[in-house]
């Protein structure tokens, strides 16, 4: 396998930053509102029935409730900053987040690890000194694992699951001769 190296540096690149964001979690908002809308359902019973119970369960309901409106606005956003040569990942909602930054020079590649199937297993990570940060899920994993190595200067590292995958035509450049 033969090594690709750009004689252009990595400074000379003029590029916008770019930014990466997880989707809501459909799975834990549903979850938490029906397990809310549970709670609130039987503390409205047992108002009805003059239980002394139902303070516990529409407390329950609405801190349930609550936490599903948190869960829908909550995400994971990577941006990767070339003019500042650094990550930064941001995890949380609008003003109330966590966030730090990895410099380009603790980066030692980007990994693609991809299935034969186009069924959307693929999964990007940015190899780092002392962990691995996995990229939001994207329709397009080749290219973005691509553009993610080149815009910080590092190796892509492909991964696949049994055989190769199906081969990319190589030759196309040639019958342009």
């Amino acid at each position: 396998m033969q090594a690709r190296e750009m004689d252009v540096p990595a400074q000379a690149f003029n590029s916008p930053d770019l930014t990466f964001q997880t989707p809501v979690n459909w799975t834990y908002v549903l979850f938490f509102a029906c397990l809310g809308l549970l709670h609130l359902t039987i503390a409205t019973l047992a108002f009805l029935h003059g239980r002394w119970e139902a303070y516990m369960s529409a407390v329950l309901g609405v801190i349930f409730v609550g936490v599903a409106v948190i869960a829908q606005r909550c995400r994971f956003e990577m941006t990767i900053l070339p003019r500042e040569r650094r990550i930064r990942l941001r995890s949380g909602m609008r003003r109330m987040h966590y966030q730090r930054y990895i410099a380009f020079s603790d980066v030692h590649g980007v990994r693609l690890t991809f299935a034969h199937s186009d069924n959307g297993s693929s999964l990007i990570e940015v190899l780092c000194d002392n962990e691995d940060i996995e990229c939001p899920p994207t329709s397009i994993p080749r290219q973005e694992a691509l553009c993610l190595a080149m815009l910080m200067g590092v190796r892509l590292i492909k991964v696949c699951d049994g055989d190769e995958p199906a081969p990319i035509e190589h030759n196309r450049l040639n019958r342009l001769d």
